[in-house]
């Protein structure tokens, strides 16, 4: 009677904890299948990805601290030998090299300060704003231009600013979305390592997004805001600057679009022309 009664206990106890981790079991089905649900319910789908060319932005370097001196003014380009020294192309060279200080550089623009006319040597990548010298230092690789500092050193430079325009929608079956929860990234490897833009839709400076009409959600011609709702059946062109992945002719770079909550699009821009309006989604 008495083994009789414990191997009731027994198996009222692994009975007990069958049932338990069926429902674990089931609780984790279910909320799997509820994420997987969610992100297919929120994707977005790249229809196109056009060039709009060089961004308009520029950069000027001065000869002296306190960005006095001479000064030299860079549109986005490289610039190494003659072009450095006359970069308007005027006859008259408006800059020294192995003369230069500090350097101020539009919003929406990155520039690499080389050592050497070739573009060799130390380099320094700065982004947009008034970089003194010691922010110069700071940012050469190798830092400190190898620990002489890198005053009066730089003999050539690349400005780099490049636009481009997405168009872009929900895919089929689709919940709304708001347009503050879509953000973009564009990867690519970028002098002297591989580097990325990117940045939300709205926020996308300082460009940002329309319809394809050139208004907003609710018809009026302005930029969607972040709190604006995007649905299926809606058509959005977002204009980005690259500012970091510069492109070059020949060159692939992988572009990904993600929804908070939802799911993350990815696609290949392929850059077989850099000619405006060349559409460079590359559909495999």
């Amino acid at each position: 009677m008495i083994v009789f009664i414990a191997l009731i206990l027994v198996a009222a106890v692994a009975s007990t904890v069958i049932i338990k981790s069926v429902e674990n079991l089931q609780q984790k089905g279910e909320d799997t299948s509820n994420d997987t649900r969610l992100s297919l319910s929120k994707k977005a789908i790249l229809t196109s990805a056009y060039i709009l060319g060089d961004s308009d932005c520029e950069a000027e370097l001065f000869q002296h601290s306190g960005f006095g001196g001479w000064s030299a003014t860079y549109p986005v380009g490289s610039y190494a030998g003659n072009d450095f020294l006359d970069p308007d192309n005027d006859g008259v060279n408006e800059a020294v090299s192995d003369d230069a200080t500090t350097i101020k550089i539009d919003a929406g623009c990155e520039v690499i300060l080389y050592d050497e006319d070739d573009f060799s040597g130390w380099s320094a990548r700065l982004s947009g704003g008034d970089h003194s010298l010691a922010s110069i230092n700071a940012n050469a690789l190798p830092k400190n231009c190898g620990g002489g500092g890198c005053n009066d050193q730089i003999s050539s430079l690349k400005v780099l600013g490049f636009e481009m325009q997405l168009h872009w929608t929900l895919a089929a079956g689709s919940d709304e979305v708001t347009a503050g929860e879509v953000s973009w990234t564009v990867t690519c490897v970028s002098e002297p390592f591989a580097g990325y833009d990117g940045d939300t839709i709205v926020s996308s400076n300082p460009y940002g997004s329309t319809l394809l009409d050139g208004t907003n959600t609710a018809g009026l011609d302005a930029k969607i805001v972040d709190s604006e709702i995007i649905e299926h059946g809606m058509y959005v062109k977002t204009d980005i600057a690259l500012k970091i992945c510069y492109p070059e002719e020949g060159e692939k770079m992988q572009l990904t679009i993600h929804i908070d909550g939802g799911a993350t699009t990815y696609y290949t821009l392929s850059f077989r022309g850099l000619d405006v309006g060349t559409n460079v989604l590359f559909v495999s």
